[in-house]
This record gives structure tokens, C-alpha cells and sequence, in this order.
């Protein structure tokens, strides 16, 4: 089986690529991007790096909601309890982490882009949004203390409230991305602001980040703990699973 994370370097900036189709999140593949941002933290001095997709029209859907069918309580709490480990250490990244979001981002797609410090969108084609609640079970506690932190209320409020999703020019307007282009483009302009932040020296920019984000890792890890059994609780509701089994039924039909 392939490894869904890819490494690939282009013109001093690390292009992290979702690889696996369309990129939904089971363990594997939190576990495969966890590691590789693990390893360029610790092995090559947290180089900017840009998140990108290789499918054509999604970035990033959420959790394999397929591979979790079925699972037992503690199955579930052991894939959230990963998927937000790896929320953290994304948005607490000390290099540049720009995401290039070039398809849909939904759900736990959406907080990978969000996560990063900076967003490149298609102008057409693409939506990001949080599609929890429209399913019974809402956005993970520590996602929504990130979301708090690093965007404005009510913006944050339509995203987890909502969960319509908002093509390029409604999530510019709202502060959730800060550039749209061309979809042939996403990539290349994404590169070229990760080089950009880059262009500051490592230490002090990793310095700032840190200012900017102090107990922010720390703080979401205190929401989810807080609140998983509630998280659970929600998701194990009949109606809920209900609702994910018909989605995961249109899926494969």
C-alpha cells in the first residue's frame, strides 16, 4: 500500500502532499503526516513547508468515515485522540506552514488548512467549511479553542455552527484564507508566500510563532480531555450514527 504522505522539495520550500486519493484521514494516514512533521521539526529544522493535495478537486475530506464504521468507543477515541495531536503540532509548527487548498477541505480538511499559518485558495471549485454538526456530532473542543484563538468570533461561529462550507471569495471575505488564485496557480502562490515567511531568520520567526501561539497546544489538549466523552457521547447517539451510516451508504453506492 502506498504511503498517503509525500515529501518533495521545491525551490527551498517542503511540499507536504496528501497522496491517497482523496486524501480521507484514517489512522495510517494521520499517523504517516503526524511523522513527517515530526521529522522535519527534528531531523531538518522545521523548513517551510506548504500542505497540499495530489487529488485534482478535494484537498482534504475529513475522517475516513468508512474505515471507522463499526469501531467500538475506544477505536474512535483512539483516532480523535491522534487527529488532534496532529492538529496541534501543525498549528504549533515553528517554521512557515502554508496550506495550498486547491479542492474541498471539509471537516477535519478544513482544520489541517486552518491549523497553518497562512492559506492559498482556489478562487472557484473548492469549498472549506466544518461539516460536524450536520452529522450530530460537533467540531473536537481543542479545534474549536485553535479556531478562537486565530480567527474571529463569528467567523468561527458560521464555520462550526453552520457547517455549509463557503467557496473562495465568502472564505476571504471572512479572514479564513488570505489569497485566492487560479486553481493551476494555488500551488505555485502557496510556494511563494511559504518562501516569503521564510525569507525571515528561522530563529526569530519560530520565536514570534511561539509568542503569538503561547499555550495554545497546551490549551487545546486541556478542551479535548475535557470534553472527549462528550465528543464520544455524540457520536455513539443513534441518531447520529444513523446519519453517518446513510452518508457512508451514498458513498458507496
Amino acid at each position: 500500500m502506498t504511503n498517503p504522505v509525500r515529501l518533495e522539495e521545491q525551490d527551498g520550500v517542503v511540499v507536504v502532499w496528501l497522496d491517497r486519493g482523496a486524501n480521507a484521514l484514517n489512522h495510517e494516514a494521520i499517523a504517516a503526516l503526524d511523522g513527517a512533521m515530526a521529522d522535519l521539526a527534528r531531523e531538518r529544522g522545521s523548513p517551510a513547508l506548504v500542505l497540499a493535495s495530489s487529488h485534482p478537486s478535494v484537498f482534504c475530506p475529513g475522517l475516513d468515515l468508512k474505515s471507522l464504521d463499526g469501531q467500538p468507543r475506544d477505536g474512535i477515541r483512539a483516532v480523535m485522540t491522534a487527529f488532534n495531536a496532529l492538529l496541534r503540532r501543525l498549528a504549533t509548527y515553528p517554521g512557515a506552514a502554508v496550506a495550498a487548498v486547491a479542492g474541498h477541505a471539509i471537516a477535519g480538511g478544513c482544520l489541517l488548512a486552518l491549523a497553518c499559518d497562512r492559506r492559498v485558495m482556489a478562487r472557484s471549485g473548492a469549498r472549506i467549511g466544518l461539516s460536524e454538526v450536520n452529522l450530530g456530532f460537533p467540531v473536537p473542543a481543542g479545534a474549536v479553542a485553535m479556531l478562537l484563538a486565530l480567527y474571529q468570533t463569528r467567523a468561527v461561529e458560521q464555520l462550526v455552527l453552520e457547517g455549509d462550507g463557503f467557496g473562495g471569495e465568502r472564505a476571504f471575505a471572512l479572514g479564513l484564507v488570505e489569497r485566492l488564485a487560479d486553481n493551476s496557480a494555488v500551488l505555485s502562490d502557496a510556494c511563494r508566500q511559504a518562501r516569503h515567511l521564510a525569507s525571515r531568520p528561522a530563529g526569530a520567526y519560530a520565536a514570534a510563532k511561539a509568542f503569538l501561539r503561547h499555550r495554545l497546544a497546551h490549551s487545546m489538549a486541556e478542551r479535548d480531555d475535557e470534553e472527549m466523552e462528550r465528543f464520544l457521547d455524540l457520536w455513539f447517539d443513534p441518531h447520529t450514527q444513523d446519519r453517518i451510516g446513510a452518508l457512508i451508504a451514498s458513498m458507496r453506492r
